[in-house]
Parts: structure tokens; C-alpha cells; sequence
């Protein structure tokens, strides 16, 4: 089957401190709307850490299997099949046979939860915002004035709204009014976090989100509800130190 997968970690995350803060707050990662526009609430995110493939050492002579030799051809680095006794690749061609690496893309997905689209969050001016929510289809409004403090920042939450629209109309909606306003702004998808362990491999990375296939079906929880969240004051980090990476409380003298 099918499904979505989206990669976490890098400096500001690593896994451990993020399953601590998406379970007690939730997941929310911001994504390009041409991404979103294509999600729907209720599509599961499978959630993972990517592992790169190993170096690989040894490099095979496509014709007979047999390991190439570095050797020096008219004074130019080429690598040659001792077999065949034919140059194969020259090193200025393929810079992944001298690093001895395989394809930077392959790699492990290392799966540890998902979460299930269930809200968007919206960062934009008051007046966008309002613009916005006049073009929506609202079932009930609830005041939150929430301020939510996560490992990437920390932001205020407005009102959420429970609509009616799906996530492909808002994103076009949004797209429309951007055109109109030259305004720069950011969409999170959020839901509730669920953990998980599933090892799939070889895959490729992206920093959005990628489609992947597994064989087994997994059993995953229904979820049904949509809501869209306004951000307020948000607050990007671009650095953490290297105690709060681990988890770690700061040290008061």
C-alpha cells in the first residue's frame, strides 16, 4: 500500500526531543502549499529519520563483475577493468566513484510515528487572515489564545475554526490571495501523534513529502476533524544549544 512520509531531525531536531514535544503538543511541520494542496485531512503521515546508505568501497566492472582498479591512463586518473582491460569511467565523470559512496538519495527510513492531518496552521498579517476566513465555510469558531513554545520556536494560536473546506480549496484560496498581495506566508499541517516502528528501505530523501509503498498494511487510528488555526507573533529559531538538542534542562548558577 501507500502511503506518505515525511523525514524529521537535522540540528534543531533530533528524534528523541521530538516525539517528547508531538506527544505532549502534537505535530505541526510546515510544508509548501503545492504540497498541501495535493493532502487531504485524514491522510496519515508516516513520520522518520533517514539514515544514508553506507560508503561502498568496491566498485564492479559493468560488463564482467570484475572490481575496478585505479590506475593512470596518458597521466589522467581513470578507473579500469583489469579483466576486460578497458578504461570504465573516468573520475572527473562521476565524483560518487572516487568518494566511494552510492547514490546520496538511497537510504533507510527509520519510522517512529505518523500523525493524521487534522488541522492547518496559518501565518500571515491580520489582514490576510481576515480575507481569508471571509472565504471560508465555517461550522463553529473557538477562541484559543494559546501560546505554544516548540523546539523550531514559538507562536501564539488565535482562533481555530472548524470548516468545511478541504485542504486543496484553502490552499487555492491562499495561492489566490498571495498573487493578490504579494504577501509571504507559511502553512503547517498538524495532527495528533502516534508512535510507530517500521524500517523501509532503499528510499529516497526530500524535505517535504514523499510517497512510499509497503507491502503490509498498517494499522493505523481514523481521525476525523479539520480545523484551521491562525499563528500569531511566531518566532523561527535558527540556532539551539546543545544541551536543549538532547533534551536537557539549562544549567542555572
Amino acid at each position: 500500500m501507500k502511503y506518505f512520509l515525511h523525514y524529521v531531525g537535522g540540528k534543531l531536531y533530533p528524534k528523541e526531543v521530538f516525539i517528547k514535544e508531538a506527544q505532549t503538543i502534537g505535530v505541526n511541520r510546515c510544508l509548501p502549499l503545492r504540497i498541501v494542496k495535493h493532502l487531504k485531512f485524514g491522510d496519515k503521515i508516516l513520520l522518520a529519520t533517514f539514515v544514508p546508505a553506507e560508503r561502498q568501497e568496491k566498485e564492479l566492472c559493468p560488463t564482467c563483475k570484475t572490481e575496478l582498479e585505479h590506475i593512470n591512463i596518458n597521466n589522467e586518473n581513470v578507473f579500469g577493468c583489469p579483466k576486460c582491460n578497458k578504461e570504465v569511467k573516468r573520475i572527473n565523470a562521476i565524483k560518487d566513484i572516487i568518494d566511494g559512496r552510492k547514490n546520496k538519495k538511497d537510504g533507510t527510513a527509520e519510522i517512529f510515528g505518523y500523525f493524521t492531518i487534522s488541522g492547518l496552521n496559518i501565518k500571515a498579517s491580520d489582514l490576510f487572515k481576515q480575507v481569508l476566513i471571509s472565504k471560508l465555510d465555517i461550522v463553529a469558531i473557538n477562541e484559543v489564545n494559546q501560546v505554544v513554545q516548540r523546539q523550531c520556536g514559538n507562536y501564539k494560536i488565535g482562533n481555530s475554526y472548524t470548516i468545511k473546506n478541504s485542504l486543496e480549496d484553502i490552499s487555492t484560496k491562499i495561492e489566490t490571495l498571495i498573487k493578490e498581495t504579494k504577501e509571504e506566508v507559511k502553512v503547517f499541517i498538524s495532527g495528533t501523534f502516534k508512535p510507530l516502528t517500521v524500517t523501509l528501505t532503499p528510499v529516497n530523501f526530500s524535505r517535504t513529502v514523499v510517497t512510499v509503498t509497503i507491502d503490509t498494511a498498517l494499522k493505523l487510528d481514523i481521525v476525523n476533524n479539520q480545523t484551521v488555526n491562525m499563528i500569531l507573533d511566531y518566532n523561527k529559531r535558527a540556532y539551539i544549544k546543545k544541551y536543549e538538542k538532547r533534551g536537557r534542562p539549562r544549567k542555572v548558577k
